[in-house]
């Protein structure tokens, strides 16, 4: 029986570099109650949890730890989608700037509801009057200003405000009436994801659903991850998490795509059943500074790249542009990635991927003399670019020569076996009759028994009417010889293929 309750609101704050998100939400994290003791939060992880009292009674509130974030590439829209509600930080000494406006503009796409938080008032420059038209000229008109976008002015560095501001967040929640059932099973996204040296895949999830328990499994696109190892946001281990909760789970077969959907399941067998009637891979790109095989264990092959850039926007310029290339079978990712010149490290990872088989460039940055004597030394190509779509043309190029080519089974029609006759050294005389599709000589078979597979054979000859035949249509019944190392018998299903290889 479905029980909805209320839920807590999940909170992504935006807006310019050096408007001060980083300062907003340390200073949440660092005083909030629930994070106060000693050792406290884990520094570096990609949501958590924070209480406020708001109207005598303590709520809980979700941050994602963001902006920049693999989650929040390509403008970060994928973590506005993620969120609930924003928060656009503006500072009052700068007013609206470039990346201001493409947070304004993935929060209208998410179509979320936001508040405007102008911070800096500390600040001796500051000019809130002169920010507030800064916001006006863009079509954000604030309340008590004529128009009804919640706002308050904050100074993040000393908490100036901050209260306020998370009571305008519970209060839009309120109005939002967000709403869970505790009783289903847990699903959400996955926030972040990295390969741990001693733990394997880990990932950071927020849970928008359900409940999560100790021996469910989550499929996140193709990833798997038996629910095991849990942790909460303050790296405490936990057997059972609810909505709007982050968790870290550790035990992923496959690194799972920041952004990523994941539904949860009774166990693994679960799980693994819905992965095989789910469709293509997701997207790989932005998995940046974690180790990947050149091939997974579906598959798919994967081209892991190594990628030095001169500033982060050309960084996540570039993720966004490789995680476009290749197709369902074969794909490229980011393994490692930094800003500045190519150097020996960079080598050395390449030496250290998988059969050092990883890619090696740079866009707009040099090479140090360690590193190009190096990859002379070991035969590493070290490519750099100074135009974004001559990288990623490349990049494709060495991901077609370097995926393997693979075997494509086409199914052309399907026969049940009739009768069987006689049999010498595996040419087996069958009587059949096609059901679908058509039937042709020369087509390698498979052979069904009740739904499953018993083998493969091949059509040495195909009659029908006494006449030797190309090929037979549905409705005709045939004769026909196939060789095959197992007995064929009547009532058999005759499964039509043709292979071909393709890259």
């Amino acid at each position: 029986m479905s029980t909805f309750t209320e839920r807590p609101p999940i909170v992504v704050v935006m807006g310019h570099v050096d408007h001060g998100k980083s300062t907003l939400l340390d200073f949440i994290r660092k005083s909030n109650v629930v994070a106060g003791e000693a050792g406290g939060i884990t520094q570096h992880v990609a949501a958590y949890e924070v209480e406020h009292e708001h109207e005598g009674r303590k709520k809980r509130i979700t941050f994602i730890d963001t902006p920049g974030h693999a989650a929040f590439q390509s403008i970060r829209a994928r973590g506005a989608n993620v969120a609930d509600i924003a928060i656009l930080v503006v500072a009052a000494d700068d007013g609206v700037k470039a990346q201001t406006l493409e947070a304004l503009q993935s929060i209208r796409d998410a179509g979320i509801p936001f508040i405007v938080a102008i911070n800096k008032i500390d600040k001796p420059n500051a000019d809130l009057n002169r920010t507030q038209g800064s916001l006006l000229e863009q079509g954000v008109y604030l309340e008590q200003l004529g128009g009804d976008i919640p706002w308050t002015a904050i100074s993040a560095k000393v908490g100036t405000g901050v209260s306020d501001l998370l009571d305008l967040i519970l209060i839009a929640a309120e109005m939002q009436e967000y709403k869970a059932d505790a009783s289903v099973p847990a699903q959400g996204y996955v926030i972040e994801a990295h390969r741990d040296q001693k733990r394997g895949i880990a990932a950071t999830l927020i849970i928008t659903d359900g409940t999560l328990t100790s021996g469910m499994a989550i499929l996140a696109g193709r990833a798997i991850a038996p629910v095991r190892i849990m942790e909460d946001h303050r790296g405490t281990t936990i057997r059972e998490a609810t909505f709007s909760t982050p968790v870290t789970l550790v035990g992923f077969d496959e690194l799972p795509a920041a952004g990523e959907s994941f539904t949860s399941f009774k166990n693994k067998k679960e799980a693994d059943a819905a992965r095989a009637h789910s469709p293509a891979r997701s997207d790989l790109a932005g998995q940046q500074g974690r180790t990947l095989l050149a091939a997974s264990g579906d598959g798919h092959f994967i081209l892991p790249v190594i990628v030095r850039a001169d500033t982060t926007g050309s960084l996540e310029a570039i993720m966004h542009e490789t995680g476009k290339l290749g197709d369902a079978h074969k794909s490229i990712a980011i393994i490692q990635s930094g800003i500045g010149t190519v150097s020996e490290g960079d080598v050395k990872a390449v030496m250290a991927s998988h059969d050092g088989k990883a890619v090696l460039v740079g866009f707009n940055v040099g090479i140090d003399a360690i590193a190009e004597s190096l990859g002379r030394t070991q035969n590493i190509p070290i490519e750099t670019f100074t135009i974004i779509y001559k990288l990623t043309e490349r990049l494709e190029e060495l991901l077609k020569a370097a995926a393997p080519t693979r075997l494509v089974e086409e199914i052309i029609g399907h026969a049940q076996v009739l009768k069987c006759f006689n049999s010498h050294r595996g040419a087996q005389v069958i009587g059949a009759k096609v059901s679908d599709g058509v039937i042709a000589k020369g087509a390698t078979v498979r052979i069904l028994r009740k739904k499953e597979s018993l083998g493969t054979g091949k059509i040495i000859n195909l009659q029908s009417n006494k006449q030797n035949v190309e090929k037979v249509d549905a409705g005709t019944e045939f004769g026909t010889q196939i060789n095959a190392e197992f007995e064929i018998a009547p009532g058999d299903v005759i499964e039509a293929l043709i292979q071909t290889e393709q890259k």
